[in-house]
């Protein structure tokens, strides 16, 4: 069995477990996930909390999605970044299609307002080539769902109709397509290029997933805060099947709910803003729901649950020269049984030429030995000091900080300008030499 499988002995019973390392709790929460067959929230106070754990659990495992939200003084007096809110649209897509997962979310992300997963999979737009659509209504319908309406398809999210054609550039897809129409009935489906407009490989059927969290037909202004006053709502939460929550220092967590309240107190005050309005859920949303608690330290949450606690330890980074390293690995494997975890086999040949130690050995997860400095391929975030094991990973090892996480998307921002009568008074665009801009005209 795979080394990072047995590392634990976990009872669905245990509802706070304590002492463990950030990696030490993606390894634990990932085998939970492997061992119940049940979904999981796992939420963190804050936004990088998050892509920690997102980055390391995406080591262990595919079924893992991100649903990051920017801060409430960012998102309400600023403006949301473009980049989480496609993340966490991506996120919704894909849970509509199955809703089995890991989400990694912060305390913003668990308490925004969404609509009920019932109303936006009504929402989802299927097109087949020989069905009627009317023209118009399907405009309607695509503003309804986040799309917005140009004279030309650049980037992802929206539409242009000419006559009886109607391009679109769906969220879910790496390319737009073109809808040829017949009066009411769909003549034909193409993909087409966005830099050339011109069109390419035909399709059969298509599906447009939505582009905005605010599900709605209503008038009102489309900001997350409002889609309460005109519909049902609900949490990401509610998105996941057969779900469990985790939260990471839960006192920390109720800290945070509590500075939240009152920056909402404080820009309310600031802006002349009913006290009452709501802008989110309350964190009490949440109290009936089947909850774990992942604590660094021995800081019991609830006194009547089950507690379980672990001694853990972080590695500190090989800033040493190789003999000192190689004393040092000889020295841990009288006491400990060691692992050094690598990206690839090509590094793996490197330490083993660099490190020239008769101990060390190249294994994989299922074939660890005592008394030897076993080295495999395994990309993990963080090592740690476990039981009677010491796991080093390439960031310690290497003596590097680890790289921010990257969250993989079809979303397409724009395309390179070739005819400069079509930028508008007011577009973004990066420079080669100056970077992003405002083009104000000639």
């Amino acid at each position: 069995m795979d080394f990072f499988n047995n590392l634990f002995d976990i009872s669905i019973d245990n509802k706070s477990i304590n002492g463990l390392n950030d990696e030490l709790k993606a390894v634990y929460v990932y085998n939970f996930y492997k061992k119940f067959n049940k979904s999981i929230l796992f939420v963190t106070n804050s936004l990088y909390e998050a892509n920690i754990f997102y980055k390391s659990l995406s080591n262990y495992t595919d079924e893992v999605l991100f649903f990051p939200m920017d801060d409430f003084l960012t998102s309400e007096a600023l403006a949301i970044s473009p980049e989480l809110e496609i993340t966490r649209l991506e996120t919704i897509n894909k849970l509509i299609d199955d809703g089995k997962k890991i989400v990694i979310t912060n305390l913003m992300g668990l308490l925004r307002f969404l609509p009920l997963p019932v109303n936006y999979e009504k929402s989802i737009i299927n097109l087949s080539v020989g069905s009627e659509y009317d023209i118009k209504k399907l405009e309607n319908d695509l503003y309804n769902i986040g799309y917005v309406h140009e004279s030309y398809v650049n980037k992802t999210g929206e539409f242009a109709p000419r006559g009886f054609v109607l391009d679109i550039f769906p969220i879910s897809l790496s390319s737009p397509i073109r809808l040829e129409f017949f009066g009411d009935e769909i003549e034909s489906i193409k993909y087409f290029d966005i830099e050339t407009q011109i069109s390419k490989e035909s399709i059969n059927n298509i599906c447009i997933m939505p582009n905005t969290e605010f599900i709605s037909s209503s008038d009102i202004e489309r900001k997350q805060k409002n889609l309460v006053l005109c519909e049902s709502v609900c949490s990401i939460y509610n998105y996941l099947n057969s779900c469990i929550i985790f939260y990471n220092n839960y006192n920390d967590i109720l800290v945070g709910y509590k500075n939240l309240n009152e920056d909402i107190f404080n820009y309310n005050v600031e802006k002349n803003i009913s006290s009452d309005t709501k802008y989110m859920l309350d964190i009490s949303y949440f109290d009936n729901v089947d909850s774990y608690y992942l604590s660094n330290f021995d800081d019991e949450v609830n006194k009547n649950i089950k507690c379980i606690k672990y001694i853990s330890g972080n590695i500190e980074n090989f800033n040493m020269s190789l003999d000192k390293i190689n004393l040092l690995l000889n020295k841990y494997i009288k006491s400990k049984t060691v692992i050094i975890c690598l990206k690839d086999r090509y590094t793996v040949n490197k330490v083993i030429s660099n490190l020239e130690n008769e101990n060390v050995i190249y294994t994989d997860l299922n074939n660890i030995l005592n008394n030897k400095i076993n080295l495999v391929v395994k990309n993990i975030n963080k090592g740690f000091e476990f039981n009677n094991y010491i796991v080093i990973s390439e960031n310690e090892f290497f003596n590097r900080k680890s790289n921010n996480v990257v969250y993989k998307s079809n979303f397409k921002y724009g395309t390179r300008i070739k005819d400069i009568s079509k930028l508008n008074v007011g577009d973004y665009v990066v420079h080669m030499s100056y970077g992003i801009g405002k083009y104000l005209g000639l």
